[in-house]
């Protein structure tokens, strides 16, 4: 998986558009948003089938992007090596066990009645995938959240 300026572009248009929508003091946005950018470092950027998927989301991300990109600016954006995802350890067992812990959640949350969760975690989530693919700040930090995922999983596997 691999982020390419494109995907960069659509991961900051989310991003700033996100941060647009969050008014005053309560933190419930923010918290919703963030939790989707860390399933998106647990499930969709670690491996195996939701990861296939996120490779996926964040190819679609860099294209649309760097078509919007070219054809806004009227500049062709060089192909150029892709770049490798950054951030540390994969996605292990444990890392897993928390995202799907966190993603039932989201999911018995969404299915009781709170469909205002949904576009806050999605976004969050395509974010965490167009940046946290690519180079850099983001990509680093979605490396921390998959560490502490895997060491979140282990101790919750160890202990039952």
């Amino acid at each position: 998986m691999s982020g390419g300026l494109g995907a960069i572009v659509l991961g900051l248009a989310i991003l700033a558009y996100q941060i647009g929508r969050w008014r005053g003091g309560d933190y419930t946005p923010k918290i919703h948003f963030f939790m989707g950018m860390t399933l998106a470092a647990l499930l969709f950027l670690g491996g195996g089938i939701l990861g296939a998927m996120g490779g996926s989301a964040a190819v679609l991300g860099q294209g649309v992007g760097k078509y919007a990109l070219e054809h806004a600016t009227g500049v062709v954006v060089a192909g150029g090596k892709a770049a490798a995802m950054t951030g540390g350890e994969k996605v292990g067992v444990g890392g897993a066990i928390t995202g799907i812990v966190i993603l039932m959640f989201y999911l018995g949350l969404i299915k009781s009645g709170r469909r205002d969760l949904t576009s806050p975690v999605v976004r969050g989530a395509l974010v965490g995938i167009w940046l946290g693919a690519s180079a850099g700040l983001l990509g680093m930090g979605m490396g921390l959240i998959r560490t502490s995922g895997n060491t979140l999983g282990d101790i919750l596997t160890s202990t039952l």
